[in-house]
This record gives C-alpha cells, structure tokens and sequence, in this order.
C-alpha cells in the first residue's frame, strides 16, 4: 500500500501528491507523512520544485479537509450515531468530543494535521458542529502550511535516506512537532532577552 501510493508521486508528481494528500485527508489510510518526506527528497533531485510542490500538497490536504468538513455537515449525527460501535464512539464519547470541538475546534484543526487519527476526525466534528466553513479553511490553511512543509523539510535533509526513515518519522510526528515548536520558544525566549540587554 506504502509503496503503491508513493508510486503516485514518484510517476505523477505534482498529481499524484495531490491527490494522495486528498486521499490521507479525507480518512482513506495513507502515509502522509512518508509522502510529504519523498517529494521533498524528490525536491532535491531536481524532479520536482518548490513552488508546485507546496501548492500541490497545501491543495490536497485542503481538498481532502474540505471534503471530510462537508460530510461531517451534510451527514452529520445520524450517520456518526450509526458508525458509532464501528467506531468506538459511544453516545457519551461523541458528546464529550462534539463539546471539545465546540470549545477548541480551531486550534485543533491548527495543530490535528501533526497527530495521525486526530487529523482526520478535525474537520468532520467542525462540520458536525456546523461551525462556518471561511474560520476552518483559514485555520486549515495555516496548519497545512506548517505540516506539509516540515515533512518536506524533512525529506530535503534526510536526502538519500528519505526511505529508511520517513515511516518513523511518520510515527514520531508528534514528538517532531513538540521539538520544533519547543525549539521555536527557546528561540523567540532568547530573542526577548537580547532586546531587554540591548535596551537596557
């Protein structure tokens, strides 16, 4: 399945990461992750750039939210109170998790597309919620960014070891992205107070 899908991208490039992404997004189990990581090897190969590369994946992950939104929308209770067992979401669970998508339904779309399972359940309970669709796009919009571009980031540094690699990467997407927003802080941390010592 990993290698098939990869395929995708190393045949059809720019398409083929679109609609993987697409695909990832909307809950069909793909590896995100892996894909992002081999276009941005891809990147360095000079087979692919970056511009459309970014384009290309930021649009599939919207599409495949997007879509995930919609269902969530147009189908909403019925069909999750149905899937439930399936699902393993008791009435008592869907109420708990309706009531934390009601509260931080925005930073969780933000920061969902870093943990596998919850990126895929964000933009159906927004939709379920019926919250409006220009606030999730512009959040979507922002965590897609984020997303996409240090797995690819990833990918243009592990170069030629790309494979051996991007599934723990996958499986370490979490962790990842507590060190980059960890080390993010240090820095804005040691920024404030270079401006306090200069100033001073």
């Amino acid at each position: 399945m990993t290698d098939s899908l990869l395929g995708l991208v190393f045949e059809y490039g720019y398409v083929g990461l679109f609609l993987a992404m697409a695909l990832g997004l909307v809950g069909i189990p793909v590896p995100d992750e892996a894909l992002l990581t081999a276009a941005g090897y891809l990147m360095t190969q000079g087979h692919m750039k970056l511009g459309f590369t970014m384009l290309a994946a930021i649009g599939g992950s919207l599409t495949g939210m997007s879509l995930s939104y919609l269902l969530g929308r147009w189908l909403g209770r019925p069909l999750l109170t149905k899937l439930g067992p399936l699902l393993r979401l008791t009435p008592d669970k869907l109420a708990r998790h309706e009531a934390r998508f009601s509260k931080w339904g925005q930073v969780l779309v933000l920061v969902g597309y870093f943990v596998p399972g919850l990126r895929h359940m964000t933009a159906l309970f927004i939709g379920l919620g019926k919250h409006p669709y220009r606030p999730f796009l512009f959040y979507a919009s922002l965590g897609a960014l984020a997303w996409t571009s240090t797995f690819e980031l990833i990918g243009v540094l592990l170069g030629e070891h790309w494979r051996e690699s991007a599934l723990f990467v996958q499986r370490e997407a979490v962790t990842a992205f507590l060190l980059l927003v960890g080390m993010g802080g240090l820095l804005l941390l040691v920024r404030r107070y270079s401006l306090r010592r200069n100033n001073g």
